[in-house]
């Protein structure tokens, strides 16, 4: 899922991503996956949820990731 952080995530902690589910636009608290920081407005996806929690990727880092595979795919 994508949504975007509309609180930074400061290394460690906690922050907040707003995303559109079905429709809806929701809320949740959010962690990076790494436990690094982010920045405020970036786009994030979100690759679990534990305890009422989203761990987020950046978007950036997950696109790259599947332009990387699908090259060496086609080799």
């Amino acid at each position: 899922m994508l949504g975007k952080l509309s609180v930074p995530i400061r290394e460690g902690g906690t922050g907040e991503v707003i995303y559109s589910q079905m429709g809806t636009r929701r809320v949740c608290g959010a962690r990076s996956d790494n436990g690094g920081a982010i920045a405020k407005g970036t786009e994030v996806v979100v690759t679990r949820y534990d305890k009422g929690i989203a761990y987020v990727r950046l978007w950036s880092e997950m696109s790259g990731e599947l332009d990387e595979a699908s090259a060496g795919k086609a080799n």
